[in-house]
């Protein structure tokens, strides 16, 4: 996993994503798995819970996915033991870890997002050239948050008609309630938009480059 600091449908088809319902059928028929959960925070720590009664982790994994994840104002988690408050404003990412992969709710018009490692960008031509094969978009997006936390995310979607749909792929990206995405081993995220610092995106997308200011990304120094 990148994940790392300093190197940095139900409901919710209405809101642009599917959930997948038939997959998570299937899914819970043929796996069993326990759940693992990393609440990495603005304030540079990371908190682990942890879910082993498959049918429990189920219901809580279900519960990761919807779009408004992180918009009550707490993240509540309990057990027989305890109950954890989590503000939810604090919270920069969410990672759900399981041992086998998960079906995962995506916005309109994205046909995938996953974590990758540095080695993605060096092949960027060829998962460019992958991606068109099958009429579909590419693009890698580096995101840093405030508690110094980066992920580094291979997004398809499908493919642009227009400047302005491409547009509208890079502005919907950073309005998104929560941004989910498949972690390289197995399991699920989600990135709270609200506590991003960063987000830079390759390669550029048409008709967004022309309006930025021109200047070339060098270094990003944390004090």
């Amino acid at each position: 996993m990148n994940t790392n600091r300093n190197n940095t449908h139900e409901e919710i088809a209405t809101n642009g994503f599917d959930t997948g319902d038939n997959k998570w059928k299937k899914f819970m028929k043929t796996t069993n798995f326990d759940l693992t959960l990393d609440i990495c925070t603005e304030d540079g720590s990371r908190t682990r819970f942890h879910q082993n009664d498959p049918q429990i982790a189920e219901k809580t994994l279900r519960q990761l996915v919807t779009p408004r994840l992180f918009t009550p104002p707490l993240l509540m988690l309990a057990s027989e033991h305890s109950i954890s408050a989590i503000p939810t404003r604090t919270i920069d990412m969410i990672l759900a870890h399981t041992a086998s992969p998960s079906p995962l709710p995506l916005p309109s018009g994205w046909m995938d997002a996953v974590e990758v490692n540095d080695d993605a960008l060096v092949n960027l031509a060829e998962l460019d050239a992958l991606a068109a094969a099958e009429n579909k978009h590419v693009m890698l997006a580096e995101i840093h948050t405030l508690g110094d936390w980066m992920i580094r995310l291979k997004l398809e979607t499908i493919v642009p008609a227009t400047i302005q749909e491409k547009r509208q792929l890079w502005n919907h990206l950073l309005d998104l309630p929560a941004i989910p995405f498949r972690l390289q081993a197995a399991g699920i995220g989600a990135i709270n938009p609200a506590n991003i610092v960063r987000a830079t995106v390759c390669p550029p997308i048409d008709g967004v480059a022309e309006m930025a200011l021109a200047a070339d990304l060098m270094q990003s120094i944390r004090s």
